[in-house]
Formats: structure tokens, C-alpha cells, sequence
């Protein structure tokens, strides 16, 4: 057995267990959250730290589950009761993976408690299902249908499923299934369980794209309503009966579709069908059942890392207008929602959005080297910082933040950044930050980048 690369190992015994489909390491370790070198006070430290190496798959590199193994698409992990469940995967180029594995990692030590085999899967749903995570294999792997693996052990079972499967997910105790012909817009979805992915029933789902789509974790069911936006057009539907409730055509419309905000009102861009180009005209608002709510004649699109209002009270933000989320009118303006960035050797001259994040009640405005917070109510602006952050997670009213090399906690009502620490300092060694947010709160957080997986947590 190779040696195991830790960051911090207080006490290792370790017994290897291995059957066909799985190995389990049971190890008895102690961990001690550490200072990282230079951090400022108030950051917290390192309390574990586990090395894509420990999957024992060699020039391995972390993915997330959610977009499955054959083709990953960056770092990510999914927490299941007190596990967090990753894949360790062997890129090739433009191929499929070489290799991947699944990995059980325990959330409060770091130990790797697992590894199963897991090549080949194309997505895995977020929510597991009876103890167990469920995944899915694509019509042309060598073994299609679900593919499950339990959460305390990581043993894998495979179930015959719809032949042309292209997406999966798991709600209200039951299997989603969409399967199909997507290029083509014959699709079926359907619902049921593992053993019977048809049992409750099997509806016709208006949605189609192209294969080269980021489309995997796409399929969105909530306890009445669900979506699966695709190919930039909306298609919601009845998440107990699967009946279609309405969907967008891009063509038909002349529009495109954006992103879901909280209330599931659905926000895209509308273009002029009759012109070869695909500048955006405006921007327009719809309730979740397909009722145009709000539009704007504004050519600046928002695209929000964190969407987390406080209630149906704070308004939505199209082009440099403020709307009301229930009723639709408008609320407030301001010219520093938008923001029009001069031409030079790369871009053409565009009008940009500037909302990043809605924190509470508080909207963080991004510009090119500078952020400003204002208040959604009011369209009052709060405070201005010199800097301009990546955000990538919120606790209550912190954000963390990445930028140049520097994880950073920054109070969004005030903009005082609380603490900073250096990624170099954090893992000494490491060629990558630690910048994917897996999960945390509270001043614990749970960071990943391609070969690591970490908590940090507060210092004693």
C-alpha cells in the first residue's frame, strides 16, 4: 500500500477491507484544527485536509457527483448524513475518464471511509434516497440504467432503467427519470422507484438540446412545481403528476432563457428574431406558472452567484430597475445596476449587469475593480469597497470570498472584511485554491479545489 498524504495525522491505524465493488477503510484518528501562517484574526483554521491521492487512483483529480464522472466538469461534493461523497477521477483529454472512483469521506475527521468503482457515470442526484446515492449511466455506457451506492459503505447496485436515460434526480421519495431523443425533442419523463422507474407514470416533457449541453443536474423537481430548463428555453411542469404547466420556445419567442430566481420566477433575455445577431433587447420576468410579470427594456443581464432574499418583500432586479416579486411593479431605480464597459482589443462596447449576490436584504454590486452594496428595499446604496470579489458562499450576513490567491470574509452590511487567509498558507504545496464551497455555516465550511477536500473551522 502506498503511503497516504495527510496534511495533519495525530494517531493511524487503519484496516483494509476489499470486496468487488468497494474499499472501506475503517481508521482511528484524531484531528486538531490548526492556525494557517499569516491569517488574520478572527480566520479560521485547518481542521482536516484529504489529498485526491487517498482515493488510491493515480493523477487522479476531484469532480463533483452532480455532473457525474465520464465527462466532470470541476470540483464538488455532495454532503449525505455525516458523509461527503465525492469522485476521484483519471482525466483523458477529450475523452472519457481513464478511471474514477466514488469516495465516502467522513464530514467531521476527513478519513476516507470508502471507495467505490464509478466510471462511466454521467450524473448523480442530490438528494440521496433511502441511504443510498443515485446515479445514472448513459445509454451508450457499457452498463445503462441507475446506479446507486450506499452511503455508509459505498456498495454499488445497478438497476435496469429507461434505454436512453439523460438525466435523473430524486424527489419527494421518488426516481425522476428523463429519457429520449433530446436533440430531436422527444422526450419522457417519468417517475417511480429503483426497482420500477415507471411506477407512478410516464408524461411526454417539452424540452430539448443539444448533447454538448451542460444538462445533467439540470432536472429541478420542488413539492408542487418542477423544471427543466434546457436549450434556453423553460419547461415547467406538476411535480405529483408530471402535467405539463407551460415552457418557452427560443425561436418562437425570441427569447432566452436565463435562470430561476427565489419564488421560482423565471427571468430570460429576449433578441430580435428577424436580425443575425443575438444582442440581447431587454429582459423579461415570469411567475411560475408562465404569466409575464415584469419587463425591462434594458440590454444588461445579472447573473447571481447567491440568490437568498429574506422574503417575498425584497424585489427582483431587471436591467436598472427594481420590480416587486409578488406583483411586479416597480419598485425603485438606479444607474448603478448597470454599468457600460467601453470596447477595446478583445470586446465589442456592452452594457453589463453589475448585481452579483442577494444576500438577505442586501444587493452586492460587481464592477470590473470595485464592489458596492445597496439596499434592496430602497436601492440606497450601503457601502463601496476598492476591491472587486469572487463570491462564493454566504453565512448569515458574511459572504466568503476568493480572489488572487485570498479566501476572505466580508460583512455585507458594513463591507469590513472580517478575516483573510493566504490559500498558498493554507496548503503549503498545493497548484490550486481551494475555491469550490461544499457546504458549511457558522464559521465552518467545507472548501474543495481538484486535489483537495478541507474544512476549516475556529480556532479554539
Amino acid at each position: 500500500m502506498k503511503p497516504r498524504t495527510r496534511l495533519m495525522i495525530a494517531g493511524a491505524a487503519a484496516v483494509l477491507t476489499v470486496s468487488a465493488a468497494t474499499v472501506t477503510l475503517t481508521q482511528d484518528r484524531t484531528t486538531t484544527t490548526k492556525r494557517i501562517t499569516d491569517s488574520t484574526p478572527g480566520a479560521p483554521g485547518l481542521a482536516w485536509a484529504t489529498e485526491v491521492s487517498e482515493s488510491g487512483l493515480e493523477g487522479a483529480s476531484y469532480a463533483d457527483p452532480r455532473t457525474g464522472s465520464e465527462y466532470p466538469w470541476g470540483a464538488g461534493a455532495i454532503r449525505a448524513e455525516n458523509i461527503l461523497l465525492t469522485l476521484a477521477v483519471v482525466p483523458d483529454g477529450d475523452s472519457p475518464n481513464s478511471d474514477a472512483v466514488m469516495v465516502g469521506v467522513d464530514a467531521d475527521t476527513g478519513d476516507v471511509k470508502w471507495t467505490s468503482p464509478a466510471r462511466d457515470l454521467a450524473a448523480c442526484a442530490e438528494t440521496p434516497l433511502g441511504g443510498q446515492l443515485v446515479c445514472h449511466s448513459p445509454s451508450y455506457g457499457e452498463a445503462p440504467g441507475l446506479v446507486t451506492f450506499d452511503i455508509e459503505t459505498g456498495e454499488s447496485r445497478h438497476f435496469d432503467s429507461a434505454p436512453d436515460i439523460f438525466a435523473t434526480t430524486v424527489a419527494n421519495d421518488r426516481i425522476y427519470v428523463a429519457e429520449g431523443d433530446l436533440e430531436g425533442g422527444e422526450v419522457q419523463l417519468h417517475r417511480g422507484t429503483l426497482d420500477d422507474y415507471d411506477a407512478d407514470w410516464t408524461v411526454p416533457l417539452d424540452v430539448s438540446g443539444g448533447w454538448e449541453d451542460q444538462y445533467a443536474d439540470q432536472l429541478m423537481i420542488g413539492s408542487d412545481l418542477a423544471h427543466f430548463d434546457l436549450g434556453g428555453s423553460f419547461t415547467t411542469f406538476d411535480a405529483e403528476t408530471g402535467v405539463p404547466v407551460w415552457s418557452s420556445d427560443v425561436l418562437g419567442d425570441c427569447l432566452i432563457a436565463q435562470y430561476r430566481t427565489s419564488g421560482d420566477i423565471a427571468i430570460g433575455s429576449t433578441y430580435d428574431c428577424d436580425s443575425r445577431s443575438s444582442d440581447v433587447t431587454g429582459t423579461i420576468a415570469f411567475t411560475r406558472t408562465g404569466d409575464p410579470l415584469a419587463t425591462s427594456s434594458s440590454a444588461a443581464e445579472h447573473y447571481l452567484s447567491i440568490d437568498e432574499p429574506t422574503d417575498s418583500s425584497i424585489p427582483f432586479v431587471l436591467g436598472d430597475t427594481a420590480f416587486d416579486r409578488v406583483s411586479g411593479e416597480q419598485r425603485w431605480r438606479s444607474d448603478q445596476l448597470v454599468f457600460d464597459r467601453p470596447a477595446d482589443e478583445w470586446n465589442e462596447a456592452r452594457t453589463l449587469g453589475t448585481l452579483n449576490a442577494v444576500v438577505g436584504d442586501v444587493g452586492l454590486l460587481r464592477f470590473d475593480q470595485s464592489t458596492t452594496a445597496i439596499d434592496l428595499r430602497s436601492g440606497q446604496q450601503l457601502w463601496h469597497s476598492d476591491q472587486s470579489w469572487s463570491i462564493i458562499a454566504r453565512d448569515g450576513d458574511t459572504v466568503l470570498t476568493s480572489t488572487e490567491g485570498l479566501l476572505a470574509a466580508v460583512d455585507v452590511r458594513t463591507g469590513e472584511e472580517l478575516w483573510s487567509a493566504e490559500y498558498a498558507k493554507m496548503l503549503p504545496g498545493s497548484s490550486s485554491s481551494m475555491d469550490t464551497y461544499v457546504e458549511g455555516g457558522d464559521g465552518r465550511y467545507v472548501l474543495q479545489s481538484s486535489s483537495t477536500l478541507a474544512q476549516l473551522k475556529p480556532l479554539p
